[in-house]
């Protein structure tokens, strides 16, 4: 019976210096694996699939009849354009005329590489936030029990706390950032969130740019969904997870999906930015990725204290996940481009044209808040509130890491 491993990157960077992080484990308990593969498995036979296609990268997408019900938004994408720093935008926004796709009426959804993966954990852990489930106290104590030795989830982002939102917007760059555990990620994305964060009362909605081997089976940047309607505590349908993995999103697009492959920006090169916006419209959470509307979550998801009238806070910036569990070194995985902001335009990642939607009726204002970094040695973020140039707020990120 074959057991969950996690695998170490063999594409170590040859600019930066391999950690002495921690050894390959030995082999997991089989039955884990075969649970979290039997999901997808039941999971694959339970689709509708009219046909099914392979993109010019290898990835298997099922194409299944749209279920979709109501119309999106009329809401053009904000110009955005700087003679100095252009970016360009990602190749789905211009779909190859000749690659396969289903027939009208389907949208597709990423079949899950079942070969490739190799997880350890429980499913709970597989479906949560990464790579292991947070985990509580009695039911009687709603308190988040502290673990010994966890993974520890690093960040240098914008936070924009105790602002009322139905939404936000802005561009990610996207980079191929290096990715030193296979149980290990490292992604940029937006955060909509209300609730305490104590408890189970936390409600999210995020989108972004990540590479996450575990997930995607291979090494390079996917566009990612994740919700959470307790706090991170149990994932599955209706509840929480990474999507498609899981029950609760509504897939419009037909051209572009959760999990699609991003474009990797050149250091000193060419730079391509992700356009995302989210934004809470009639029935639904809309997510908008370039200029289409990719689907939305339904509000009934969430709860009256959470996210189903509106927002209580926004937040943009990079995460990875270092798993100290499993290696006793700080991991090599970069954040970003792997490079410090102070590098600049073209050598480190960016966010621009940060802004969040104030009223029901689109309002958009610039995006204020706070920077936080919570391992400035080894990632880091450096903003600018001003508004002043073509880019309004915005901020370079990222880092190598290999130190606390």
């Amino acid at each position: 019976m074959k057991a969950g491993r996690i695998l170490r990157n063999p594409d170590a960077p040859r600019t930066f210096a391999r950690p002495q992080a921690g050894r390959e484990l030995d082999r997991q308990d089989g039955e884990r694996l075969e649970e979290i593969r039997q999901y997808f498995k039941e999971q694959h036979a339970r689709r509708d699939v009219v046909t099914r296609t392979r993109t010019a990268d290898g990835d298997e997408l099922d194409w299944v009849p749209r279920e979709f019900t109501g119309e999106p938004p009329d809401v053009e994408p904000p110009e955005m354009y700087d003679s100095d720093r252009r970016g360009l935008p990602q190749p789905f926004e211009s779909p190859d005329p000749d690659a396969e796709t289903g027939p009208s009426g389907t949208v597709p959804i990423l079949r899950k590489p079942l070969d490739r993966i190799t997880p350890i954990g429980t499913l709970q852990d597989y479906l949560s936030k990464g790579p292991y489930a947070k985990q509580v106290t009695a039911p009687d104590d709603t308190g988040i029990r502290s673990l010994a030795a966890q993974p520890l989830h690093k960040y240098a982002e914008v936070v924009d706390p105790g602002i009322l939102n139905y939404g936000t917007e802005g561009v990610i760059n996207t980079w191929r950032p290096y990715v030193q555990w296979s149980n290990e990620f490292s992604l940029g994305q937006l955060w909509v969130s209300a609730g305490s964060g104590t408890g189970f009362d936390l409600q999210t909605i995020e989108v972004g740019t990540m590479v996450y081997y575990d997930h995607f089976g291979d090494w390079a940047p996917h566009l990612f969904l994740f919700y959470t309607t307790n706090n991170y505590t149990q994932s599955g349908d209706y509840i929480g997870g990474y999507i498609p993995d899981v029950k609760g999103w509504e897939q419009l697009s037909s051209t572009v999906y959760p999990g699609i492959r991003m474009a990797e920006s050149v250091y000193g090169g060419d730079q391509y930015d992700l356009s995302i916006k989210v934004m809470l419209y009639l029935d639904k959470w809309w997510v908008r990725v370039g200029n289409e509307w990719l689907g939305g979550f339904p509000r009934s998801l969430f709860s009256a204290a959470g996210l189903y009238n509106q927002a209580g806070r926004v937040d943009w910036g990079g995460e990875i996940i270092d798993d100290r569990v499993h290696h006793a070194d700080p991991t090599g995985t970069w954040m970003g481009s792997g490079h410090f902001p102070s590098e600049g335009w073209s050598h480190a990642a960016y966010m621009r044209n940060l802004a969040y939607q104030s009223d029901p009726a689109g309002t958009m204002q610039p995006l204020a808040g706070y920077p936080s970094q919570t391992n400035p040695n080894a990632y880091q973020i450096s903003v600018d509130f001003s508004g002043t140039t073509s880019w309004g707020t915005n901020f370079s990120w990222g880092g190598p890491g290999g130190v606390d």
